[in-house]
């Protein structure tokens, strides 16, 4: 047997490989001929490292060239400096392994088919070189996942499956001998081991462990391993179902479509090969998938920088012509052929495609260059056509992608995008821009969405913030994360088309956003609706002068605090009373864009600057902000130069055009939803289009609801006290635990003693005026170690209240605590560096009432009671948060303070409170556990920062006297 292709099959390859596919054979033995005859190649002895720094030019930010023939000197492509820092070495070293790795699979694929014995032997060297090293890197301080040789799971799957599928290619030539055993026993075995502990669900990066476990299961015949990862709960099957959408989108977005389509292609095809049934609708969506990267393409064909994206990448890349290779092979696709026709032809200039530095599925996108079928990777030679249908291109078209969630128009044959964004959230790799708007002419970017830049950059939080886009928030934070819902969608040729939908971006907050999309304008109109008076932001991106002589003066834009509320990173701005319809000006690129806005509320003008595109300098945009219950503002965007006048009052908005022509453009409401409705009157003629709208549905309601970055609840209950602490006294019918306490007056002095009180001092009602909690295996959330390997990590924590305080005691039987010195900046990542120490984590929200709820970092400093304290989320009025520390032979202690009227808005309401211990261990750089009260048995630390599901923490009820 083979992983990809039956024996049979793999020889009638090889006519293929020597005849039609020849050209694509040499030009792949070109890439390998530098370690051709050369011996075994170099394997770094270091596991790879991710820091703030490594891999990105310092002056310019961005990513270094990837040479895998200078492992010390890495040269940026803008100021072609060379970088020798020990960081960038580590960096390197996970681009050079997944490289290598790939070699191993391109010359045992080379070798199957065309018999080349020094591709085999190559292939041979690296599988053998890798089996001997596997378990001498080692098992830690990785930062999403275990692995040895890199710092995340799903890259040694990687790097794992391009090893698997070579060691199987040789056995196909050469059958099962010692080199198979050796690898399979050393590599194969203990790599599937670790990748199968670390599910990561519906993650695009779980594509990627599935066909890694397949491929092992395959060569260890250990059939349970494949079933998991075929039919698994988080397997094959079920991300073809559920993470692709019923439209064949990957729910995280373009970028992710395209990652992840590859993993699951790897995935399908070993299921098939070993003769493992899918669904039907999984392999329909997985089939519509080759073709759904190229509905929402730009007009300069690049993919649309959604959610964390790469900004600007352009379509034209080897591995997307690949793709469509690909799925052409599996069955006639017209979209597919006519994509082939554009990455195949149309202007481009010669250059180097990148594909002899691939780093195997990792990719690495680079500036456009010309394409040929000789441009195309190893798997193309295993699976392509011998020759293609004729290649016909054909322009882009509107299109509703209904269950990705995003509407767009194309007008002057495609040269111009216009969409709304409106649906799935994403995920974790989502952003909070439900209803954002988009507008691109040519290579102009007037209204767009730039993505994301490093993770490991604090400016990701400027990205992943709604103010980041051209998207509403309220009260100045981030969108609640929720996915939108259509309300209309409708394209007519020669009438135009409408595209409506909604969201809930806040607590009792309902936005709707209607997108009439014309010829040479577009209209945009925004409704919300509040359950109370409500700062309402709309931004939008370009950076636009008044008309008139207006004045702005300087201000501060006030706004939340929460990580990813983005106020944070506007570095100035200007402000402006509102008075009715203004209309502005700017230029994008060659285009002339005039906008005329008009809102019904009290409202101000807000010019900012900000961070702009990654890569770029900061960059100025608009905000409209209003105050008011409800609302609407209205927009006309022209960029032809044939819009004449717009007029945004009253009930209609009429658009006076230059030549004459009037456009009248009304809401009509009704009982089924009401209609909107377009009168054109032109040369004499006067023709009405009406758009169904559907109904309104109920609004949201949400008491307790956060914004973004306080997440959602999660799956299931929180477990209850552990042994020792105090019960429950029942649980909330959202199941999280709940218990009641009596205030108390008088509580022991010293951090750690809060306990005490529970022989001295109870509610002859029942209701205890301290809850204790024994935290230990329940309670542990994991990195490479579980709670036994750790050493059975515990901690006490007591909660109580006097009359105006809510009182938390920590303590920590741990005799040698590392208590992390205070650090401006992470060298690691974008976390808050207190992260990586023992220390602890507070959160605390109101129970009743709306958007009260805080964090804090907690880290003792030296022995004399000092404690760091480091605000987080501060959703509300300003909270203070006292704390003091103790040191003792046997461990730690941490007492905090918080006034009650933080979160505690009446008598005999209560709180919710959850807590996490930090622990490091000696000679780690990041953290290796927490401990964590609302329980973290069988979760993993990585990744969560200092963030915590909001909806998970126990809830305290007061009982005052």
């Amino acid at each position: 047997m083979t992983l990809l292709l039956s024996p049979v099959a793999l020889a009638d390859r090889r006519p293929l490989a020597l005849g039609p596919l020849a050209s694509l054979a040499q030009s792949l033995r070109g890439d390998l001929a530098p370690l051709l005859g050369t011996g075994a190649p170099w394997i770094p002895a270091e596991k790879a490292r991710l820091t703030r720094v490594g891999g990105r030019c310092p002056r310019h930010g961005v990513l270094l060239d990837f040479d895998p023939a200078s492992p010390r000197a890495h040269r940026c492509p803008e100021c072609h400096e060379a970088y020798r820092e020990e960081e960038h070495y580590r960096w390197w070293i996970m681009n050079y392994q997944l490289w290598l790795a790939e070699r191993a699979v391109h010359a045992a694929s080379l070798h199957a088919l065309t018999g080349d014995p020094a591709a085999g032997a190559l292939a041979r060297d690296i599988l053998l070189g890798y089996a001997a090293r596997y378990d001498d890197y080692p098992n830690r301080d990785n930062v999403l996942g275990p692995t040895r040789p890199f710092f995340s799971t799903y890259l040694e799957s990687i790097w794992l499956l391009q090893l698997a599928i070579a060691l199987d290619l040789l056995e196909v030539q050469g059958g099962r001998g010692a080199l198979g055993d050796e690898v399979r026993e050393r590599l194969v075995r203990p790599s599937a081991a670790l990748i199968a502990s670390y599910d990561e669900g519906m993650s695009n990066r779980q594509a990627y462990n599935n066909a890694a476990l397949a491929a092992a299961g395959a060569l260890l015949g250990d059939d349970t391993l494949v079933a998991r990862a075929i039919h698994g709960g988080s397997g094959v099957a079920a991300q073809l179902t559920t993470a692709l959408l019923a439209d064949g989108t990957w729910y995280e977005g373009e970028n992710y479509h395209l990652f992840a389509h590859r993993g699951l292609w790897y995935g399908v095809t070993i299921a098939e090969a070993l003769g493992a049934p899918l669904p039907e609708e999984g392999r329909r969506r997985f089939a519509e998938a080759f073709a759904t990267p190229f509905a929402t393409a730009l007009p300069d064909f690049t993919f649309p920088s959604r959610r964390d994206s790469q900004y600007r990448v352009s379509l034209r890349q080897w591995r997307i012509a690949e793709s469509c290779e690909l799925g052409v092979a599996r069955g006639d696709d017209p979209r597919l052929l006519a994509a082939l026709a554009a990455l195949y032809g149309g202007p481009a200039p010669e250059g180097d495609t990148g594909r002899a530095r691939s780093t195997a599925d990792a990719e690495r996108n680079v500036a456009p260059v010309r394409l040929t079928r000789a441009s195309l990777g190893w798997k193309s030679l295993l699976f392509a056509r011998g020759a293609l249908p004729r290649l016909a291109a054909r322009p882009a078209e509107s299109v509703h992608l209904a269950g990705q969630g995003i509407a767009v128009f194309r007008r002057d044959d495609a040269r111009t995008f216009i969409a709304l964004d409106y649906g799935e959230s994403g995920g974790g790799h989502g952003h909070p821009d439900r209803l954002n708007l988009w507008l691109v002419v040519g290579d102009a970017r007037i209204l767009e969405d730039v993505g994301t830049g490093s993770y490991v950059d604090p400016t990701l939080h400027w990205y992943r913030s709604t103010l980041a886009h051209n998207a509403p928030l309220a009260e100045g934070r981030s969108q609640w994360r929720n996915s939108g819902e259509l309300s209309a969608w409708d394209e007519r040729p020669g009438a135009g088309g409408i595209v409506a939908a909604r969201a809930t971006i806040a607590p009792g907050v309902v936005v709707q956003r209607t997108v009439v999309a014309m010829e040479p304008y577009l209209l945009d109109e925004v409704r919300w609706h509040a359950d109370r008076i409500i700062t309402f932001d709309l931004p939008m991106h370009v950076d636009a002068e008044m008309d008139g002589a207006a004045r702005w003066g300087e201000a501060t834009l006030a706004g939340g605090k929460g990580q990813e509320d983005g106020f944070d990173f506007v570095t100035s701005a200007e402000y402006l009373p509102g008075s009715g319809q203004r209309a502005f000006e700017a230029h994008a690129g060659a285009a002339a864009v005039r906008l005329w806005t008009h809102a019904e509320a009290p409202h101000e003008w807000w010019r900012c600057v900000a961070p702009g595109p990654p890569g770029e300098g900061p960059r100025r945009f608009l905000c409209l902000r209003a105050r008011a219950s409800e609302g609407c503002i209205r927009s006309v965007w022209s960029w032809r130069g044939e819009v004449a006048s717009a007029s945004l009052d009253g009930a209609a908005a009429v658009v006076l055009l230059s030549n004459g022509a009037r456009h009248e453009h009304r809401r009509l409401e009704g009982d089924g939803g009401g209609e909107w409705r377009i009168v054109v009157a032109a040369d004499g003629a006067t023709v009405a289009h009406a758009f169904a709208l559907a109904p309104a549905q109920e609004e949201a309601t949400a008491g307790q609801a956060l914004p973004s970055d306080a997440p959602s609840a999660a799956d299931g209950a929180p477990p209850p006290a552990a042994e020792g602490g105090t019960r429950a006294a029942g649980h909330r019918a959202d199941g999280r635990a709940m218990f009641t306490l009596r205030p108390t007056h008088h509580l022991p002095a010293e951090a750690g003693t809060l306990d005490q009180l529970l022989t001295s001092f109870a509610d002859a009602r029942g209701a205890p005026g301290v809850a204790t909690f024994r935290l230990g295996r329940d309670h542990y959330r994991r990195s490479e170690q579980d709670w036994e390997a750790a050493g059975r990590p515990t901690a006490d924590v007591a909660v109580a209240a006097t009359g105006d305080r809510i009182v938390v005691d920590i303590r920590v039987p741990d005799p040698s605590p590392d208590f992390a010195p205070r650090r401006d900046e992470n060298p690691l990542d974008n976390e808050h560096p207190d992260i990586n120490s023992d220390g602890v984590q507070l959160y605390l929200g109101a129970l009743h009432g709306r958007a009260r709820y805080y964090s804090w970092i907690l880290v003792p400093e030296g022995g004399r009671g000092k404690v760091r304290v480091t605000p987080r989320a501060a959703f509300g009025p300003p909270a203070t948060l006292d704390a003091s520390a103790r040191l003792t032979s046997t461990g730690w202690s941490l007492r905090a303070t918080i006034p009650r009227t933080a979160v505690v808005v009446a008598p005999s309401q209560g709180f919710t409170l959850d807590v996490i211990i930090n622990e490091i261990s000696p000679g780690r750089e990041r953290r290796r556990g927490q401990l964590v009260l609302s329980g973290g048995e069988g979760e993993w630390i990585y990744l969560r920062g200092d963030r915590q599901d909001a909806d998970r923490a126990f809830v305290f009820e007061l009982i005052d006297d």
